[in-house]
């Protein structure tokens, strides 16, 4: 059992902003190094070094999260993210890197948060108000302007693939954020076991071979970084702040991307991609300037996580009754988090909230 630390939702806009940094460089990373091998090779490099550095991880914390473990039940959408975005993004992106800059290629994964809000939205129930319709716009306007190839060779060709690799994390993050009430360090570990290990098989089968020692041990580092602790971090991020959410603060990711590419690898910053930035970034701003709360009822829930127990009162969402076996004998006198199943009961309150597991509602005009 662990004690609280804080604002949940603002350990979830950290851990999202981290996950956005580690994962925006990884992009113009792996276009230096996208021609060492098939894009089946490097995502299944990229996927093992997430492996292992997740394994490191699970080895450091041990049991310290409390957390709710993977059940039986999960694993059909498990297999869904796995195959989605363990297998199809990664190798549409590393394929599509070979057609695009890696400036227009970082600012093409704006797309991700797009296609994440609009499936969070109308399959996922989260709700989407005028100012993140307005945003939505910005930054779709902006990814069009990089689909003709004077933008600094951004190809259709290649632009399809990567709006293809950003689809398939879109769906990805919404049965992530399905999946963020048990362990994330988990689910990112058998999503990078999955991913990787049949990826190596097939590659290996077909006759493929491995980089070249250099290469190898960047792509095991690029995917233990941007795949690994960023994918681990992102699953932290959709818990506390919802899958809609979620993508406006990734949405930060390309940026980092434009920005090493530009300063780093020295690609030119061309004017379609001054407008396409400006566009995305109006975009971003506009979702960021959301503030959603009002008047909202609870239905019965039942269901198992990690939550916070406050003695004293706090979350008004998780105060219930707790059995014998629930609380160790050394518990915290105060505010401290543990995971179990539980029955949350009918609620209505107003507050300020976003589209996580508890608030998935039906809003009225003008909510």
């Amino acid at each position: 059992m662990t004690r609280v630390r804080g604002n949940p939702q603002r350990w979830g806009l950290i851990a999202g902003l981290l996950a956005a940094v580690f994962f925006g460089l990884s992009a113009p990373l792996i276009s230096v190094i996208s021609r060492e091998g098939s894009p089946l090779m490097i995502a299944a490099l990229l996927y093992a070094g997430a492996a292992i550095a997740l394994l490191m991880v699970r080895g450091v914390l041990g049991h310290q999260q409390e957390e709710s473990p993977v059940q039986r039940r999960d694993f059909p959408p498990l297999l869904g993210l796995t195959i989605l975005g363990g297998m199809v993004g990664p190798i549409c992106l590393v394929q599509g890197l070979t057609l695009v800059s890696a400036g227009s290629a970082s600012l093409l994964l704006n797309l991700e948060a797009v296609f994440t809000l609009l499936i969070a939205v109308l399959i996922g129930r989260e709700h989407l108000s005028r100012k993140g319709l307005i945003a939505t716009v910005l930054i779709l306007t902006g990814a069009v302007l990089l689909t003709e190839g004077s933008l600094n060779g951004a190809t259709v060709l290649g632009t399809v693939l990567i709006a293809g690799a950003c689809l398939a994390w879109g769906i990805d993050n919404n049965l992530s954020q399905r999946l963020s009430l048990r362990d994330p360090l988990q689910i990112a570990l058998l999503k990078a076991i999955g991913a990787s290990v049949p990826m190596l098989i097939l590659a290996l089968a077909a006759g493929q071979t491995l980089p070249a020692w250099p290469a190898l041990l960047a792509l095991l580092s690029i995917g233990a970084v941007g795949y690994g602790l960023s994918i681990w971090l992102d699953l932290l991020a959709l818990r506390h702040l919802g899958a809609a959410r979620e993508s406006v603060v990734f949405s930060t990711a390309p940026f980092v991307g434009l920005l090493f590419s530009v300063l780093v690898l020295r690609e030119a910053f061309t004017g379609g991609m001054a407008m396409a930035s400006a566009l995305m970034v109006l975009g971003i701003t506009v979702l960021l300037k959301e503030d959603h709360g009002h008047w909202h009822r609870h239905e019965p829930l039942r269901h198992a996580h990690r939550h916070r127990h406050d003695p004293a009162g706090g979350d008004p969402h998780h105060q219930h009754d707790h059995s014998g076996d629930e609380l160790p004998a050394d518990m915290p006198q105060g505010p401290c988090w543990h995971a179990h199943e539980h029955l949350h009961q009918p609620i209505a309150h107003e507050h300020a909230h976003v589209s996580d597991i508890h608030h998935r509602h039906g809003h009225r005009h003008g909510l």
